[in-house]
């Protein structure tokens, strides 16, 4: 399996012993996640978390109820996440959890492990939260967590129903022309943005996310974005295709999340995972001249 999206979810919020406010529910379903993990197995607790349409990325999308139902487990390998951070709309039916991830073999000391972050979505259906959308990134071991507890309470019920369509729309031209990408995070990205990205720690704050993406320039306008959007929250992923001007081509998968702040809408975090071509270069080699 792609080790970056590893399913082992493990709790450091201290839920409230009052009534659960729907943020609260929502780490609860994680939390209730774990046990799982540990009275059955990987794949039978994934499939009970797992919207019957819930994308995954293995690398490129699939639906997540079926990769597992056709997986068998690994019982030789652990995987562990740990939240860093999370968010709801205000309307309770949409919110995310980020955090570590590490993998290693069963039995083996985390001098073995692999390394990363995750971002799985969650929509509240009905009266219970289940994972639509799960994507993350690898990374050599930090020299300490990526841990923020904070939670973040400012909500705006967006009673005028503004869509963020044309922002994300926005995001994308702008993303391809002269100013580069980082231009679009300029313009687009919140304060307190984070960006993760394949084989880099996270990266916080908009000022430091506008210089790490000044070297991208998306080539191709996507030809299908996915939208979804709750209140004051919604989300956006697409295949992507950047021109690195460290490293060439790269092309991936970029999810984004958007929240409404002050009437704007902004993106509060992003992900580029990228893919890796297992098809080795086709060489352009002249024909030879036939002999006469």
């Amino acid at each position: 399996m792609s080790k970056f999206i590893a399913p082992v979810f493990l709790i450091l919020f201290c839920l409230p012993a009052f009534a659960q406010t729907d943020l609260d529910q929502m780490f609860v379903t994680e939390k209730a996640f774990v046990q799982s993990v540990a009275d059955k197995d990987i794949r039978s607790a994934f499939l009970e978390v797992l919207a019957s349409d819930s994308i995954i990325f293995r690398p490129n999308a699939v639906n997540g109820r079926e990769y597992w139902t056709k997986r068998t487990n690994s019982p030789n390998e652990t995987l562990v996440r740990i939240p860093a951070y999370g968010d709801i709309a205000s309307n309770g039916k949409l919110g995310y959890t980020m955090g570590n991830w590490r993998s290693f073999p069963k039995g083996k000391s985390e001098a073995f492990a692999d390394f990363g972050q995750y971002v799985t979505v969650w929509e509240k259906r009905g009266d219970k939260f289940v994972a639509s959308l799960d994507i993350g990134i690898t990374h050599e071991k930090l020299p300490e967590d990526d841990r923020d507890n904070r939670i973040n309470r400012t909500r705006d019920p967006n009673k005028n129903g503004w869509s963020p369509a044309d922002a994300s729309m926005n995001f994308l031209k702008m993303s391809m022309g002269r100013s580069r990408l980082g231009a679009a995070y300029k313009e687009f990205a919140a304060n307190d943005v984070r960006l993760l990205i394949e084989r880099e720690p996270p990266i916080i704050g908009k000022k430091n996310v506008v210089k790490e993406t000044n070297r991208y320039v998306s080539i191709e306008f996507p030809k299908k974005v996915a939208l979804f959007q709750a209140a004051d929250m919604a989300y956006t992923w697409n295949a992507c295709q950047y021109a690195n001007s460290f490293e060439g081509i790269e092309q991936g998968n970029c999810l984004h999340i958007w929240k409404l702040r002050d009437k704007k809408w902004r993106i509060v975090l992003g992900v580029f995972a990228r893919v890796t071509s297992d098809t080795p270069p086709e060489l352009k080699v002249k024909p030879k001249k036939k002999k006469p």
